[in-house]
């Protein structure tokens, strides 16, 4: 019996396994698909965190960030 739970196991992790897989070559194809949106070419985003601190220390600005996450319901 126990031999069968620990088949069981492992089976249901690889499974797991193989679709967070998926799921993040999805998300990937997603976010690839909004950096190429006009809205973000021409906006003059800064779109690396550190990028951004280091630009607005040498302009005197503010930095407004905004974090999101669309990888998990």
């Amino acid at each position: 019996m126990k031999f069968c739970s620990l088949t069981l196991g492992l089976v249901a992790a690889l499974a797991l396994s193989a679709s967070a897989v998926a799921q993040d070559d999805d998300n990937q194809a997603k976010y690839d698909n909004k950096i190429a949106e006009p809205w973000i070419q021409n906006g003059s985003w800064e779109l690396d965190h550190s990028n951004a601190l280091a630009r607005a220390e040498s302009e005197g600005k503010y930095v407004l960030a905004y974090f999101s996450r669309s990888y998990s319901p």
